[in-house]
């Protein structure tokens, strides 16, 4: 595999049971001797350095797992760089990291003193006022996405009756026997979102997948069966020695949605109405061909509404997500005047030549 490629990958994600976080199988990575964890309140500089560390690894072509923020893609939660070990993560909430060893496991970034400190005192009211807004609309963003999960639930309650969940079993068995060989060494699940409930509205990162797997199975999924396939491949994959990315639903957490083998150059991704995968395809599997087709006819109107139910909920937890932006802005705007940029700006070029040099 080519070592100067980038991909990328959400840790955290806005779902049906609220924020969710994968960062802890992330930091506990045995592939990564240390991680530089980023503390500091709104507008400090963290995204802003973790790009320069970001690009720096670029110039010298290591290889880049970026982690992008669910709540604003534009922002960085995080970068693992295997080839030196190394990786920087956003530790603050709702995704904080606790090192049990500083020092030893990793380090901690703190932004330089606050400039005038004391001019930024007095404006405690206005930080109260805006992260109480701001919790409110995220109280209402989790609300949106649990309901959107219940209907989805009740899409796949009213459809297994009428499936055969066992020939998902069987293709899964006829895949492992032909894609997954025995490999050297214990295999390493990580736990990765490939796709977010973002503001822009539902992303999935394909392009990680063109990055990391030239043979792409294609899991055309309309009604969310894919991880009765998935889960058998993975758990296989993972017996045999295989460092699995296993990417999960962000509206359900607990269900595969897609798996990437880097080592086999091998990739599973699931289609829907919300994301199709627009790469070139090494065989397409129609999920959907499980159900009886009898059957499907005569409740295919109710599926219709759900579905329809479901995408209306989930566009008003993207238009919630949207709102939370200009509440973050205006907490950045209450930091910036005081922050030492010129400070932090040396402390990161010290960072980079601690972690390069």
């Amino acid at each position: 595999m080519n070592e100067s490629i980038s991909y990328r990958f959400f840790l955290g994600a806005n779902s049906s049971q609220g924020f969710v976080s994968f960062f802890p199988n992330a930091t506990s990575d045995p592939a990564i001797a240390h991680n530089y964890v980023f503390k500091g309140g709104p507008g400090c500089g963290k995204s802003t350095a973790m790009r320069r560390v970001v690009d720096e690894a670029a110039q010298r072509g290591l290889r880049r797992e970026i982690i992008y923020c669910s709540s604003d893609p534009g922002s960085l939660d995080g970068a693992l760089f295997p080839t030196i070990g190394a990786a920087v993560y956003d530790g603050t909430a709702p995704h904080t990291i606790e090192l049990a060893f500083p020092g030893a496991e990793g380090s901690y970034v703190t932004p330089p003193p606050f400039q005038d400190a004391k001019a930024l005192q007095g404006k405690t009211a206005g930080l109260r006022q805006a992260n109480g807004q701001l919790g409110r609309h995220y109280q209402q963003v989790f609300r949106l996405t649990a309901a959107a999960g219940k209907v989805r639930e009740n899409i796949r309650a009213r459809l297994e009756p009428i499936g055969d969940l066992a020939r998902l079993t069987k293709r899964a068995q006829g895949i492992i026997g032909r894609e997954l060989p025995h490999a050297v060494g214990p295999g390493r699940e990580k736990k990765r979102f490939l796709s977010g409930i973002t503001p822009e509205g539902l992303l999935c990162f394909y392009d990680s997948v063109e990055a990391l797997a030239k043979k792409v199975y294609d899991l055309q999924d309309p009604y969310g069966f894919a991880s009765a396939l998935l889960e058998p491949i993975c758990k296989a994959a993972l017996e045999r020695g295989h460092e699995v990315y296993a990417c999960y639903s962000p509206l359900h957490p607990d269900r595969l949605e897609h798996l990437i083998l880097p080592g086999l150059e091998l990739a599973f991704v699931t289609s829907n109405s919300y994301h199709t995968y627009p790469g070139g395809i090494y065989r397409r599997i129609n999920i959907a061909g499980i159900l009886d087709r009898a059957a499907l006819r005569e409740v295919r109107g109710e599926v219709r509404l759900l579905q329809k139910i479901e995408r209306s909920l989930l566009e008003d937890a993207v238009e919630e997500l949207h709102n939370t932006k200009g509440i973050h802005d205006r907490l950045e705007s209450y930091y910036r005047p005081h922050l030492d940029f010129d400070a932090m700006d040396r402390k990161t070029e010290e960072l980079l030549q601690t972690i390069f040099d």
